[in-house]
């Protein structure tokens, strides 16, 4: 999670952890998307827009960290899972959760227990795994207003930084790129030149890691209590 920066010049701060995108389809890409690229790491990310933000902020978002993924060596396929689903088959594949294949996003208006300019969080045990990520999209629109910075452009960002977390573990944030805990004026410039993204090392282990075997469904299995009390924020 990113904390927020406040200076005499910028009146806005960013706390990251991931957010999710959508697309116009659920469980399938168009295009190019839905085959992968050879020699590329393949991921999908299942995202509840609870708080409808508008499909042209939400496809433009995805794109956005889709580019990010993808200068990582990362093909990202989206599942856009609507509520109630439009049929059994969707509802299936939206539901599933396989660390680290399969992550979930879920963009909600605001933290209940979080600073108000908290902007993301991902949730991960003790060990480094996890599946799901809140987006809060209120922060989001007030830096839009106060600021003019692109709202699709930021939760596309956003959300590249989140699942990064969930891809790279527990103390994963760095000094510089995408995954810096702290963003100004610079990182938001960056972002909006196309020039925030993963760095060598990042890439190197997130491709590793969507490559190692999947663990059984026996070996991901965690009681309601034991899942609440090893989450931790990032």
């Amino acid at each position: 999670m990113m904390a927020k920066t406040f200076t005499k010049e910028l009146r806005f701060a960013i706390v990251l952890s991931l957010l999710p995108t959508a697309t116009s389809l659920w469980g399938k890409a168009s295009g190019s998307r839905a085959e992968g690229a050879p020699g590329r790491a393949r991921l999908a990310i299942s995202v509840y827009n609870d708080v409808k933000v508008p499909s042209e902020v939400l496809s433009q978002a995805e794109l956005e960290a889709e580019r990010v993924f993808q200068s990582a060596g990362i093909e990202v396929v989206w599942l856009n899972c609507e509520v109630p689903a439009v049929s059994e088959e969707a509802s299936q594949a939206c539901r599933e959760a396989v660390f680290p294949k399969h992550l979930h996003l879920r963009i909600v208006r605001k933290s209940a227990g979080l600073k108000g300019e908290t902007m993301g969080i991902s949730f991960q045990a003790h060990d480094g795994s996890g599946c799901y990520a809140d987006l809060f999209y209120e922060p989001m629109e007030q830096l839009h207003k106060s600021d003019g910075t692109d709202i699709a452009n930021l939760l596309g960002h956003v959300a590249a930084h989140e699942i990064g977390h969930l891809l790279l573990g527990r103390n994963s944030h760095a000094f510089a790129g995408i995954m810096h805990a702290h963003w100004t004026a610079e990182e938001l410039a960056c972002a909006k030149a196309g020039k925030l993204v993963f760095s060598e090392e990042e890439s190197r282990k997130m491709k590793e890691k969507l490559a190692t075997p999947m663990k059984t469904a026996e070996e991901r299995r965690l009681t309601p209590a034991n899942a609440i009390s090893a989450r931790t924020r990032d």
